[in-house]
């Protein structure tokens, strides 16, 4: 399913993720920062740099457990502090526990504390045992994402939250599988409602990166295509010698000169070709080009 999006945690360990191999597969991925302002999320630091670095946009996401008004402006403070640096493309609000008399209120403090600070969208994801019980100012929000499992199978099975219509995106499973991961894993779809843009912005990668200089590349070794254009970063594929790259761009960066490649799901990959002082290549390229 088209686009497709997860949402993970601490539950789901780094180590045990191929980033690479799950990039390839999803278009949006949202990651939680905290559940209450006490508990922060072990592996949201490693699991929102290894996306990016991927190119997979990221938004967050707040596990909200705030007891009065106050502390419901405190939990949206801390998770605007931890997550501001990662610049996410949207920060969601995770509402499946009453924990005050006033939720409705209660939530919309925390939305209003943090909309004034990001100035982003911000969403609310609501259990849907709650929905109508939590009564949530919902025509406040940015967006709106229901979860409702049907058997649970780890496909969509076309059932749908009943609730209410007015919802953007839908938690379908949690026993998806993808490759990369030998794990349950959320998935989630867009409704139709709004598009993947609205809630991605704008692509984290710089159309403009390099010089623009279209053509083919043919390796006279194996090289790894990796997410970004450095050597730390992480492998797509190991390209084969007599293998050729098509690239669009080039440029001088981190020791190497480097061929970008626009892959078939949209993203980029990037090859180095040879070292370089950062304005002149250093030694003979590791290939022909044509």
């Amino acid at each position: 399913m088209k686009p497709l999006i997860i949402d993970i945690s601490e539950w789901q360990v780094p180590a045990k993720m191929n980033y690479a191999t799950l990039a390839k597969q999803i278009d949006h991925v949202i990651v939680r920062i905290q559940y209450g302002s006490a508990y922060l999320d072990k592996h949201y630091v490693s699991h929102i740099k290894n996306f990016q670095a991927c190119g997979i946009p990221v938004a967050v996401y707040a596990f909200v457990r705030g007891i009065n008004h106050h502390d419901m402006e405190h939990e949206a403070q801390t998770f605007y502090q931890r997550a501001k640096e990662f610049q996410p493309t949207f920060y969601w609000l995770d509402v499946e526990e009453v924990t005050m008399a006033d939720m409705r209120g209660g939530v919309e403090a925390f939305r209003r504390k943090l909309k004034d600070l990001t100035g982003a969208k911000v969403g609310a994801y609501i259990g849907h045992h709650l929905y109508k019980q939590l009564n949530l100012v919902t025509e406040n929000f940015d967006g709106i994402w229901l979860p409702t499992y049907g058997r649970d199978t780890g496909t969509y099975q076309g059932v749908n939250p009943s609730v209410t219509q007015r919802y953007d995106l839908h938690q379908y499973t949690s026993r998806g599988r993808l490759n990369g991961y030998n794990g349950d894993l959320d998935l989630n779809r867009l409704t139709g409602q709004k598009n993947l843009n609205y809630f991605t912005g704008e692509p984290l990668k710089d159309l403009q990166w390099g010089i623009s200089e279209p053509g083919h590349f043919k390796l006279h070794s194996a090289i790894h295509l990796r997410c970004a254009p450095t050597t730390n970063a992480l492998k797509i594929a190991t390209l084969k010698a007599g293998e050729v790259l098509k690239y669009d761009a080039f440029a001088h960066e981190n020791g190497y000169v480097w061929l970008r490649q626009i892959r078939q799901d949209g993203t980029f990959g990037y090859l180095a070709t040879g070292k370089s002082d950062g304005q002149k290549r250093t030694e003979a390229p590791w290939g022909t080009f044509f």
